[in-house]
């Protein structure tokens, strides 16, 4: 037992790692401290899906689950990069915020929403067949299910408030 709190205490620990690397790296990118905490702002999306989908396949909270959570965390934030970047380049194109977000989320709902059932397509043979890896695998399915979808709905509306009052 103290080897499963040692490993699950070291998953939480590359977690904090992965989430600073990614956000120092993105600061870098953006030249802006502000745009990669907007892009992190997504990943809590991903809880509504993600307790309640562990709840129903009756997977408590283990080192596999925060295996997959940090996949999760990588493809959320993909999928809200994807958006920031069109929503900046039509931003510098001249268009306002509201007209730049519904054409981000116009362009890019196709491929977020393919990558995302791709994924959870490849990851279910996974959940359904083996259960070692079934806890890493229904974290990334439900929360990417979770947050595919309010990523597009939720993330524009962020956008607009953080440019409104930042502007």
């Amino acid at each position: 037992e103290s080897e499963n709190l040692e490993s699950f205490t070291s998953a939480v620990i590359a977690l904090f790692v992965a989430v600073i690397l990614m956000y120092g790296l993105l600061v870098f990118l953006y030249d802006s401290y502000l745009q990669p905490a907007l892009v992190f702002s997504a990943v809590p999306l991903a809880f509504p899906g993600l307790f309640p989908g562990l709840f129903l396949t009756d997977n408590a909270i283990s080192f596999f689950v925060m295996l997959g959570l940090i996949g999760l965390v990588g493809i959320v934030v993909n999928n809200s990069i994807m958006l920031l970047d069109f929503i900046n380049h039509a931003r510098k194109e001249g268009k306002g915020i509201a007209d730049s977000a519904a054409q981000a989320v116009r362009i890019r709902f196709r491929p977020i929403l393919t990558t995302s059932t791709t994924t959870i397509a490849g990851l279910f043979p996974l959940a359904i067949s083996d259960p070692f890896w079934e806890g890493l695998s229904y974290s990334i399915i439900f929360g990417l299910i979770s947050s595919s979808i309010l990523v597009l709905l939720v993330f524009p509306a962020y956008y607009a408030v953080v440019e409104k009052v930042r502007l």
